[in-house]
């Protein structure tokens, strides 16, 4: 015999036993539990990186709002010394008091 025809005639014969053994109640209760697990395995991974996701966001947006925080402080101490230093000049002081 061939080759191709051996391996197709062992498998019919591997396929009729297994299909004798079982019955199609219990084929469909199989194939249901096994994607009854693939789908809580792959739901489960989806929602771990989901998880993961946030947590690198959060800590990123926390990251990003403590740069700002501190741009703003920057800021706000160089309009007080320019405030300052402009209030000290003695000509803007006398146009005030003359007013």
């Amino acid at each position: 015999m061939d080759k191709p025809t051996t391996v197709a005639s062992y498998t019919a014969s591997i396929g009729t036993a297994a299909g004798g053994l079982m019955s199609l109640n219990t084929i469909a209760l199989i194939l249901g539990i096994i994607f009854t697990a693939a789908t809580f395995f792959i739901n489960w991974r989806s929602q771990q990186k989901r998880y993961e996701l946030e947590l690198q966001k959060r800590k990123e947006d926390a990251e990003f709002h403590a740069l700002r925080m501190v741009e703003i402080t920057r800021q706000d101490q160089l309009e007080l010394i320019s405030q300052q230093s402009s209030a000290n000049e003695p000509g803007i002081n006398e146009d005030a008091h003359n007013v």
